[in-house]
């Protein structure tokens, strides 16, 4: 358990490296790691999790470098990878529409080939779902393990659909060599070249051992497997087209051996094919990365076998040929040794008609200068054919350039003739809500003028009452005074009565109807009191209703001039 977590982390660690936004090829031991851990523990889940777990709609170049990871672990890795793979086509499908559900539109110009490589993909894996018998990379022998070529109409349909599958590759390694860029090295680009050559040669060497055993098999042959054999050799000289493009780029051939397929077509009547392996260059690794490889062909002993028998075989052709050329030589230089003995024999034995062998000296030099000269021009025309099957090719190449080039234009013209449209539809939209809020500011402009107003005719009101009880509160202040000024005028009376009463019933009197008099005025002094504290309270409420009124009035006045700023 502790192992397989940490070989999780490992191939985690493995995948961020090998799908970072640098532009530049997915290093083949991180790539490496992936595989050996779907081998190791059967399974290809983790490295899923954690695809879906980097942000790859953010960068065109993490998203192209992703599939190409993928693509490699989906072809060299353990066979239940493509059934897990196969449960995660919504994922391909969700990249394939890039950013937020839209195109993806950065500067790198890998929105066109990341679509077109996860169509590919998904092609590939339902291929692999019509036909579950095949692994990864198209192994002839061990399908014939597995299925066996008794049933001819089986096996035709196989074919016909693995050479759609084949066109389907030719189509997007044009796109590749279209997209590239004149001011890039372009590694990242070819980096997913290198995947194409090995399902592509993987595809071919399959069609032609399973041709080969249907012509054999099946009866009338010749007109029944007629419509194949001319996409087989269709497909023969686009993949010796395409292999030949391959083999023009260093960095390409720094990571495999590209194929070189016979310039005719196999004879599918025959059994004169013998397929040169594909093999990766060497690398320079520490002590891990050199233990991996031996994990993997471990877990791939009968691929090895197969590429070492095919190349032994190969070797033994080359050799035998080697062989015959050395005794051609060898038989030419006799012939050579022969006459001249002859010659000098001759020259010998006819001393006396010298002259005349020099005159056939002479002109057997002149035809030797002569065939050496015919010789000389034919090399140089050839070599000039050559130089002009290249330009050719370059030409070619370039025009598929400048063709992708203008149709990644013309999408960009579109997409941005789509946006200038939104443009104006936001444009007008903006126009018309701008119309909206000025109706409505000058209806709120209307409606604060109306508060305004009707506030103004209540202030004025509420002065009219200040003013009014103002002036009751004077009336009441002059009416206290009078009475204060009887009050003390009676008192004095009562003083004067007091020294001039001679008698007590006088003085009783006049006292009873003083103090009467008196009682009378004070209830009337303390009903003016009340009438005055009253006058007061009302007076000093209304100064307080008028100051917070104003206040608040004076407030909303504010509000009111800071939103008509």
């Amino acid at each position: 358990m502790g192992d397989r977590v940490k070989a999780e982390q490992e191939v985690m660690t493995s995948v961020r490296k090998a799908t970072n936004t640098d532009e530049t090829a997915p290093k083949r031991k991180h790539v490496r790691n992936c595989i050996v851990f779907t081998w190791d523990f059967k399974t290809s889940m983790p490295v899923w999790e954690c695809m879906k777990s980097q942000p790859l709609k953010a960068s065109e170049v993490q998203c192209y470098k992703a599939i190409i990871t993928l693509h490699k672990v989906i072809r060299e890795g353990h066979h239940v990878t493509i059934q897990e793979a196969l449960a995660q086509t919504k994922f391909l499908e969700d990249l394939a529409h890039g950013l937020g559900g839209g195109v993806y539109t950065g500067w790198q110009n890998y929105s066109v080939l990341i679509r077109a490589y996860i169509n590919f993909l998904l092609a590939k894996l339902e291929y692999h779902r019509l036909h579950p018998e095949f692994n990864g990379m198209f192994d002839y022998k061990e399908y014939v393990s597995l299925r066996g070529t008794n049933d001819p109409n089986e096996g035709y349909e196989t074919i016909a659909d693995l050479m759609s599958l084949q066109d389907r590759l030719d189509e997007f390694q044009k796109l590749v060599f279209r997209n590239f860029q004149p001011a890039s090295n372009n590694e990242c680009r070819i980096a997913s070249l290198v995947p194409l050559v090995e399902e592509s040669y993987g595809i071919y060497k399959f069609a032609t051992h399973m041709l080969i055993a249907m012509h054999q098999r099946v009866d009338g042959a010749e007109q029944a497997l007629e419509p194949l054999r001319k996409r087989y050799n269709a497909q023969h000289y686009a993949l010796r087209k395409f292999y030949y493009e391959c083999s023009n780029l260093r960095y390409l051939t720094s990571l495999i051996n590209v194929p070189r397929l016979p310039q005719h077509p196999v004879n599918l009547f025959g059994d004169d094919f013998v397929p040169s392996p594909i093999t990766d260059r060497p690398e320079s690794t520490d002590g891990r990365g050199a233990s991996t490889p031996a994990l993997a062909s471990a877990s791939r002993s009968t691929p090895t076998i197969d590429l070492e028998a095919e190349r032994k075989a190969a070797e033994e052709l080359q050799r035998k040929q080697q062989e015959e050329e050395r005794q051609q030589k060898l038989l030419i230089q006799q012939q050579i040794e022969i006459r001249r003995r002859h010659e000098e024999e001759e020259r010998q034995r006819q001393m006396a008609i010298q002259q005349q062998m020099e005159q056939q000296r002479a002109e057997q030099q002149r035809q030797l200068e002569e065939q050496q000269r015919q010789y000389e021009e034919q090399q140089r025309l050839q070599k000039q054919r050559e130089q002009e099957q290249l330009a050719k090719l370059q030409q070619e190449q370039l025009q598929r350039q400048v063709q992708g080039k203008m149709q990644e234009l013309e999408q960009q013209i579109l997409l941005m003739r789509g946006q200038h449209e939104r443009d104006q539809l936001t444009i007008t939209q903006y126009n018309q809500r701008v119309g909206a809020l000025e109706d409505q500011i000058r209806q709120l402009q209307q409606f604060q003028q109306q508060q305004d107003a009707s506030k103004d005719e209540l202030i004025r009101q509420l002065q009219e009452q200040i003013e009014q009880w103002r002036q009751k509160y004077e009336t009441l202040a002059k009416l206290y005074a009078q009475l204060r000024q009887e009050h003390l005028d009676l008192l004095g009376k009562f003083k004067q009565a007091n020294l001039k009463a001679n008698s007590a019933a006088e003085v009783m009197g006049k006292m009873d109807r003083l103090q009467a008099e008196m009682r009378r005025k004070n209830l009337e002094l303390a009903d003016m009191m009340r009438e005055r504290d009253k006058a007061l309270a009302d007076l000093q409420r209304l100064e307080n209703s008028r100051s917070d009124e104003l206040d608040r009035l004076r407030n909303e006045l504010e509000d009111s001039q800071d939103r008509e700023r």
